[in-house]
């Protein structure tokens, strides 16, 4: 397990589909992940059986359960895709599932730690991510945890009814060791932070 300030990180199991599927369908929840159609039961099912047994150098992804660190409660996922050994460089995603956890500092700290996992346990040089110009608290989460803006694509996504942009942001190992110096991990099982 990885751990953070507020959350820790763990591998996904077969056992969280039910936690999955309890907001994973709700408009609020969808909207900024690119498909706002619904996604039934057992396409969640085989879905997770490819998480459940991707390895990143083999599969290029790898995508860990997102849990409260006091309550055990499941958050959501969060997770890097497209790793390429040879350019070292990785996507990065992130779902808090139930939009009552929006806003609480959990994906923040979740994206904090994923990115060590990247730069300190698969040595990347760099990940990055797509998120709609209009998803105002996820941009302001990826700069908190050390993302910079990089570009634009515009008019590159059709949503909400109609075309936007999309912000392309990314984060250099440098910089983020930069910001974390000295750093073994974000966070400890308990609640005192380590450095």
């Amino acid at each position: 397990m990885y751990y953070g300030e507020k959350v820790r990180l763990r591998a996904i199991e077969m056992s969280d589909l039910d936690e999955i599927m309890k907001h994973w369908n709700t408009y609020e929840t969808r909207r900024f992940l690119y498909s706002a159609i619904p996604h039934s039961e057992e396409h969640e099912r085989k879905w997770l059986e490819e998480a459940t047994t991707s390895r990143p150098w083999n599969s290029g992804s790898m995508v860990l359960a997102i849990e409260d660190k006091k309550s055990g409660q499941f958050l959501g996922t969060v997770g890097l895709d497209s790793i390429s050994t040879q350019h070292g460089r990785a996507e990065f995603g992130i779902a808090i599932h139930n939009p009552e956890n929006h806003g609480k500092g959990y994906g923040t700290d979740a994206t904090k730690v994923m990115l060590w996992v990247g730069f300190h346990v698969l040595g990347l040089n760099s990940i990055f991510l797509n998120t709609l110009v209009s998803n105002a608290r996820a941009i302001r989460c990826y700069e908190k945890a050390g993302f910079r803006r990089a570009g634009i694509f515009r008019r590159a996504l059709f949503t909400q009814g109609q075309f936007q942009d999309l912000l392309i942001m990314d984060v250099i190992a440098d910089e983020f060791a930069k910001q974390h110096p000295g750093s073994t991990q974000i966070g400890s099982p308990n609640e005192k932070r380590q450095q």
